[in-house]
């Protein structure tokens, strides 16, 4: 009998390349984290069976945080995460919310009650702490004064438009709604200046041509 040929390179089947998983570790987090996400998506989307996160004895950063944001990013991959062995409770709440600051483009605020919001001033005091107002009253406090109420789903435009113009007649900085259809329906209606209720200005091509037809009459 004569012997069988070999098989030529790269004819093993896929099952076979992937009996040895690989794994990736991921680089340090700096300050683009758009890049550095997109780098993990390429990696999951290019067959990685696991992305590592290891920041080190004292990472810059919260790789729970990192991790989460990977897995929004990514699809298939395990994540692994290195935690370190040990970190003070303030140091690891401080450092969770500075790399949310940092993955969100500081767009990161909190909302707790009257005690907490001044813990959490004193371990993050760059991040903003909306001030529960219950049970002085239904919602919340910003810094700066600013109060934001709840509200009810809207029921159509006009009650839409109704309770914007109410709510700025109170003085009410925003309106905390149920998530739905109704309000999503509402948002894209809204998009311009019905979200605003602020006179409108004319646009500066509008201002000239009023000018023109102005000279022109005289």
């Amino acid at each position: 009998m004569s012997a069988s040929p070999l098989p030529p390179p790269g004819a093993a089947g896929a099952g076979a390349a992937r009996a040895v998983r690989v794994g990736v570790l991921l680089p340090r987090l700096l300050e683009k984290p758009g890049a550095w996400l997109a780098e993990c998506a390429a990696y999951d989307s290019a067959g990685a069976d696991a992305l590592w996160l290891d920041g080190g004895p004292d990472p810059a950063h919260d790789v729970l945080a990192l991790a989460a944001s990977v897995a929004a990013a990514t699809s298939r991959a395990q994540l692994v995460v290195g935690l370190p062995d040990s970190v003070p409770q303030a140091a690891l709440l401080a450092r969770t919310l500075a790399t949310v600051v940092l993955l969100s483009g500081g767009r990161l605020a909190l909302a707790a009650g009257s005690r907490r919001c001044a813990e959490l001033v004193a371990v993050a005091p760059a991040v903003p702490a909306f001030r529960r107002l219950a049970p002085a009253g239904p919602g919340y406090e910003e810094p700066g004064g600013g109060r934001w109420t709840p509200a009810a789903a809207p029921a159509g435009p006009d009650a839409w438009r109704a309770a914007l113009a109410g709510a700025a007649q109170r003085g009410v900085h925003g309106l905390v709604v149920p998530a739905g259809q109704p309000l999503l329906d509402a948002l894209h209606r809204g998009s311009g200046a019905e979200r605003h209720i602020r006179p409108s200005r004319p646009t500066r091509a509008r201002v000239t041509t009023e000018r023109q037809s102005t000279r022109r009459s005289s």
